[in-house]
């Protein structure tokens, strides 16, 4: 799960892939791209993200070095909250207008467990990469898995 919190009025938002969410005072904004799992920002916010295995009922009854094995397991980040835009973060794409709409873009399967995303707006966006700030395709791991709502949804 992916927030944004307005740095100007404080609202923390909760994206989601169906429409376009802005904070209380409207100077932030977003929401989840086509594929699922990245997201387009606009405004001046910052991201945090909240993994799906917060919400998983057999993940929470493990002891934390059961936690650690799994979570290597199934390559999943070290903790269950982060802060997004650090360096190599291909998930957050940012625009100037905290108004959106998410960036066009055509998503394909790239591997297994894998997408592409290949970038079709015209506007100008960036991606908290070193090398390309604003390439023209990114690669996702992505298993297209329900959200985290989906009661009857297991990560394992």
């Amino acid at each position: 799960m992916k927030l944004i919190r307005c740095r100007n009025c404080n609202d923390v938002v909760r994206l989601i892939h169906t429409h376009w969410r802005m904070c209380e005072c409207g100077k932030s904004g977003g929401q989840y791209n086509e594929d699922l799992i990245t997201a387009t920002i606009g405004g001046d916010c910052e991201v945090f993200g909240i993994s799906n295995l917060f919400f998983d009922d057999d993940f929470n009854k493990l002891n934390e070095k059961e936690k650690v094995v799994y979570r290597k397991k199934i390559g999943s980040h070290w903790c269950e909250i982060w802060f997004g835009e650090v360096e190599g973060d291909v998930q957050i794409h940012r625009i100037k207008s905290p108004k959106g709409p998410r960036l066009k873009m055509k998503v394909e399967w790239a591997g297994k467990h894998q997408t592409k995303s290949i970038f079709l707006d015209k506007r100008n966006y960036s991606i908290n990469l070193k090398e390309n700030k604003k390439p023209k395709f990114i690669i996702t791991e992505n298993d297209m898995k329900t959200s985290f709502k989906d009661k009857n949804h297991r990560n394992r």
